[in-house]
């Protein structure tokens, strides 16, 4: 908690957990006391959302929302896989819950580049809301100039691409 009161004092707006290399399950309570922290001081916190060996991830992610209304999460990887499952968002929504979970589309633009899904991938990304969702390139594993590629290649109008890749995170970490 020291360490997130530094962090927080020093400027920085974003951290990043990862449940795979860092070997955590996200339904900790000591993840949400570090969530809540992240929220009481500012911070947008980062996760890895896809466990190939936790196919309820995206539900431990949305229970911790429910948990921790106010802090600012950022699903890197849109669930990959298992995408589909981000569609509860955009229900939660409606109950006022999960409007501070955004989505970056590191890994999942670049997998399924031109693949039969892609329709279904791009549905589901409106119907959670183009205004949460970042332009992400997961490097090194893909470079920038391959990820915006695969992200402009699914076909998002020029304003979605203007919140997917500028206006979207300016307005996460305050930029004016």
């Amino acid at each position: 908690m020291a360490e997130l009161d530094r962090l927080a004092a020093a400027g920085v707006k974003v951290i990043k957990l990862h449940p795979n290399s860092q070997n955590f399950d996200v339904s900790d309570p000591a993840v949400g006391a570090i969530v809540a922290r992240c929220g009481e001081k500012g911070l947008v916190v980062l996760f890895d959302s896809y466990k190939p060996w936790d196919l309820s991830e995206i539900g431990k992610f949305v229970l911790l929302t429910a948990q921790h209304p106010g802090t600012k999460l950022i699903l890197a990887h849109m669930g990959f896989s298992t995408f589909r499952e981000t569609l509860a968002f955009a229900q939660l929504r409606k109950l006022g819950i999960g409007g501070d979970v955004y989505f970056d589309l590191s890994a999942i633009a670049v997998a399924y580049d031109k693949a039969p899904v892609v329709p279904e991938l791009v549905w589901t990304i409106r119907k959670i809301g183009t205004d949460h969702f970042l332009f992400g390139s997961d490097w090194p594993v893909d470079t920038p100039a391959v990820a915006e590629k695969a992200v402009r290649d699914m076909g998002f109008t020029p304003a979605e691409q203007k919140q997917i890749f500028h206006d979207n995170a300016a307005r996460l970490i305050g930029l004016k």
